[in-house]
């Protein structure tokens, strides 16, 4: 508890892909590090500033000072400075130490698709593009692709703007809830005939970072306010979503894919119970890695096998002993064995015997239990409250049970490898506490069995939870797409009522049939074509622009010939544009050839992609009477 109290030092990553990290990585080493330890080694017994030993290459520095002390120590202000320049300009990114660790355990590859669920607000979305970047060579965009999610508009402008600084054509920033992050599933939308071996026919990953949203109660060094906001009743009301967006990654990876899921959290119910539920659901298809060698240098605890759950001031280890009226709320997949019984009454005579003892121990333990059942009840949602006193005028038990500090006996231990996984705690390298999980995907999940209610597969993809690849995002037609116009059905009928009405000419018949087919034709194909003008100048996303292929092809050719453009970097194809009017567009931006794949794809399966930003932004135009003149 001592060493949660204390300022969470600060940390930094030097980019390995820019071009004077060796440079920086050098001015750290022999000018910075040995003045900052001569002006304020009187203050501090550990260095003053030193590498992380478990971080590769010495790329990341741990500063012996808190964010607050390098603005206001005079002694710092020429450090705080450079590191302040440095930022900016994408050279260095300000980051926690914990918060490094999982984009390393992703094993990156240069040909690598990798998901970012929860992106913002983009540190370990930079630094999964400086890993792309690194492996390739100089003046060669690498084949990877990153897709940076994130459910909330502005952390997404925040999310654009801190990658903005790696000038990369590699990365797709979407706006989607991470639990139902569409899938672009080409087969659904056309026949096996029209399908182009050689294009990309579905959205899947190699690799997905699944670091979802979390009670924070491992962020207190750096959000002192977390011991004020802080309640048992945070993790338990984020378990679910968590197991959501957990399965829906999983649901996205490739087999033989890597997911890494991560919280900022100590609370098993956030962790292992979530993990737990992952290879509860996908059986032998995921398997939890022991990676505990990759880093070893890195100081961190394993997996916790059992644990009771909080729950209103009581302590719960198994689901049995949670009274009826809460288990709504506290479900099966928060325990280590992730098993429960349907509507089990409350242990009326565990709940008397337990009074009985309060009782004997007098006003003085009755006063200090309700002390601590007050403290922890200290936050919750007035939803809860409402939902508690009205349930508590139905019957007595409960209201004891509201009044009452329970401690369960009973206990679990999950049957699952949970050691694996990883805990860093603050008291063991002076940093904030996180919590990772390896998981490979070896075969596709075919059948999954969602614990609460034991949901049968074609009932899950019903649902939010446990989205089977099959349903990715629920694909389905527009039911735009499967009406027919009332003309085309009028005539339709007309015709089959000349059919049977007039059996004497059979030449009639046939030319009426022939007709009708005509008129079908030709309507669903100008249908389609609105469609299809509709999507590329409107856009599906109210609010949000549309990507659209810039091919003037007189423009690019005079862009190529006056910067003398080689054919090495091709332009045909890789420039996009947000405006539907592409004789009036202000900017083109450049993507890669993994963009461009995933843009098309987008576009054939109806633009089930929310994008607010992609590519780099590398030709601005303007107009100049009448005609468009485009410059860098």
């Amino acid at each position: 508890m001592s060493m949660l109290r204390k300022p969470l030092p600060s940390t930094f990553r030097i980019n390995a892909s820019c071009q004077f990290f060796q440079d920086i990585c050098s001015q750290l080493e022999n000018d910075f590090r040995k003045s900052l330890e001569t002006e304020v080694s009187d203050e501090h017994e550990e260095d003053a500033i030193r590498p992380l030993p478990w971080y590769p290459g010495n790329l990341a520095w741990h500063l012996n000072f808190s964010r607050m002390q390098l603005r206001r120590n005079q002694a710092l202000e020429s450090f705080h400075e450079f590191l302040k320049r440095e930022n900016e300009v994408g050279n260095i990114t300000r980051q926690e130490a914990v918060s490094m660790v999982p984009p390393l355990f992703l094993n990156v590859q240069p040909d690598h698709h990798i998901l970012d669920m929860c992106a913002a607000p983009g540190s370990k979305t930079f630094q999964l593009l400086e890993m792309i970047h690194q492996s390739t060579k100089p003046a060669l965009l690498p084949s990877a692709l990153v897709v940076a999610n994130d459910v909330d508009v502005q952390r997404c402008n925040l999310l654009i703007h801190q990658t903005k600084r790696m000038c990369t054509a590699n990365l797709i920033v979407t706006n989607h809830e991470a639990q139902n992050f569409p899938g672009c599933n080409l087969a659904k939308f056309c026949s096996e005939t029209c399908m182009d071996e050689a294009k990309l026919q579905r959205l899947e990953f190699d690799r997905v970072l699944c670091d979802v949203p979390c009670s924070g109660d491992g962020t207190v060094r750096k959000a002192p306010d977390m011991w004020r906001k802080w309640n048992a009743g945070m993790g338990n009301g984020l378990h679910r979503l968590q197991v959501e967006i957990a399965m829906r990654g999983m649901g996205l990876l490739k087999v033989g894919g890597r997911m890494v899921y991560s919280t900022c959290s100590m609370n098993p119910v956030e962790n292992e119970a979530v993990v737990a539920e992952i290879l509860r659901r996908c059986g032998d298809s995921v398997e939890l890695l022991d990676i505990s060698s990759e880093l070893p240098e890195l100081v961190c605890r394993p997996g916790l096998s059992t644990w009771k759950v909080r729950d209103r001031g009581s302590w719960f280890g198994v689901h049995e002993d949670i009274p009826r009226y809460r288990k709504s709320v506290i479900s099966p997949s928060m325990f280590p064995s992730g098993k429960g019984s349907q509507d089990v009454e409350v242990n009326t005579d565990v709940v008397d015997a337990d009074m009985k003892d309060s009782t004997d121990m007098g006003e003085e333990g009755e006063q200090e239990r309700n002390t601590a059942i007050d403290d922890s009840n200290n936050g919750d949602s007035a939803k809860t409250e409402e939902k508690t006193e009205v349930d508590c005028e139905s019957g007595e038990a409960l209201t004891r049970y509201k009044k009452l500090n329970f401690t369960s006996t009973r206990t679990e231990h999950s049957d699952y490898p949970l050691h694996r996984c990883m805990r860093i705690v603050p008291h063991d390298q002076n940093s904030g506490a996180f919590f990772i999980a390896v998981l490979r995907k070896h075969s596709p999940l075919n059948e999954i069995q969602v614990v609460d209610g034991v949901k049968s597969e074609q009932s899950i993809s019903k649902d939010k939870t446990g989205k089977l690849e099959e349903d990715l995002g629920s694909d389905k037609v527009s039911s735009e797409e499967n009406i027919v116009p009332q003309q085309v059905v009028d005539n339709t009928n007309a015709v089959d009522g000349e059919q049977n009405g007039d059996m004497d000419s059979k030449s009639s018949k046939d030319k009426s049939s022939e007709d009708a087919k005509v008129i079908v034709k030709e309507t669903e194909k100008a249908q389609a074509g609105t469609r299809d003008r509709r999507q590329q100048n409107q856009g599906r996303w109210r609010g949000v622009d549309p990507v659209i292929f810039f091919k003037d092809e007189v423009t690019i050719k005079s862009i190529v010939s006056f910067y003398g453009i080689k054919d090495s970097f091709p332009l045909e194809g890789h420039l996009v544009t947000r405006n539907p009017d592409t004789s009036h567009v202000k900017r083109i931006y450049y993507v890669s050839k993994s963009v461009q794949d995933v843009l098309e794809l987008n576009i054939k399966v109806g633009e089930r992609l929310k994008i607010t930003s992609l590519g780099l932004k590398i030709f601005v135009g303007t107009v100049i009477k009448g005609r468009l003149t485009v410059h860098v």
